[in-house]
């Protein structure tokens, strides 16, 4: 098997597709992307507004989120073997300064997930583009601000060329799970032995992927200051609209989506129970 970029083989975002058809061997993605297929429980599994961080979500995921998420793609020709765990993201960079809650109305934005529901009702406008389309259109005026990724693969974008100010803080995205998914034929056509390899190397991979880009932030923060760009955090009262309308969005959801409820019962018990045994230290 030969590696290659999102996009070569199939578009990008639809990586599943590839996969179920046989196109693809092997793929990584992120799980928001198949809300149009899953309905809005697929969500849950890359991120959710103020929900786990990345250590709780590794742990959920090997303890109960693989389950739920084969359960959820069980018409899919896919096999779950694990997941790259990264960092929180950038709450949002914007080419105006933000004050409060009111400063997202009438603004042109580029993300993609729940917040992408949270920020149109708060009057922002909000399309998914490709990272190469996000910096044109930011490039041309045409968005205000955008959510991609964490200061690490912003910088690699040069995204202080189009934009002023990058606000940190994880309550949008604590952090952001990608799953390693298999075309169930040839997943079914190894040997044993070769599955367990690809199953503990894979988790090995995992928080390997989220020590690199860790480091990878780390070191992009100064340079986006030197780079003349203002790097904050998001003013408290933007963290807190953002958390509350979240909050409000997952009971309305859950309320009328049995897998939903189902799938973040789940998280919220397992956040309860790991944060009751290890944050009261």
């Amino acid at each position: 098997m030969a590696p290659h970029a999102g996009g070569e083989i199939v578009p990008s975002m639809v990586e599943l597709d590839g996969i179920h058809e046989g196109v693809l061997d092997f793929a990584t993605t992120c799980t928001m992307y198949w809300m149009d297929r899953f309905g809005p429980a697929c969500n849950l599994f890359t991120y959710q507004i103020g929900g786990l961080s990345p250590t709780e979500q590794f742990f959920w995921m090997k303890l109960e989120g693989m389950a739920l998420l084969q359960e959820m793609c069980s018409d899919y020709n896919v096999v779950f073997t694990g997941g790259f765990q990264t960092v929180p993201e950038m709450f949002i960079s914007t080419k105006k300064e933000l004050t409060g809650p009111a400063d997202i109305k009438g603004l042109k934005l580029r993300t993609a997930g729940d917040d992408g529901k949270i920020f149109t009702d708060m009057g922002a406008s909000v399309v998914t583009l490709s990272s190469e389309e996000t910096y044109e259109s930011l490039m041309r005026g045409v968005l205000d601000g955008y959510q991609l990724s964490s200061p690490g693969y912003d910088l690699s974008m040069a995204m202080y060329e189009v934009c002023d100010y990058f606000y940190l803080g994880s309550v949008r995205q604590p952090q952001e799970w990608q799953p390693q998914m298999w075309n169930t034929d040839t997943w079914n056509a190894m040997p044993d032995d070769l599955k367990m390899m690809i199953t503990e190397m894979g988790e090995a991979a995992a928080m390997d992927y989220y020590l690199f880009m860790t480091q990878r932030d780390l070191e992009a923060i100064p340079v986006f200051r030197e780079k003349g760009a203002n790097v904050l955090f998001i003013p408290d009262s933007i963290g807190q609209e953002m958390l509350d309308r979240g909050n409000a969005l997952y009971a309305e959801r859950a309320a009328a989506d049995p897998f939903f409820d189902k799938v973040w019962e789940s998280i919220k018990a397992f956040r309860a129970a790991y944060r009751d045994g290890w944050q009261r230290m």
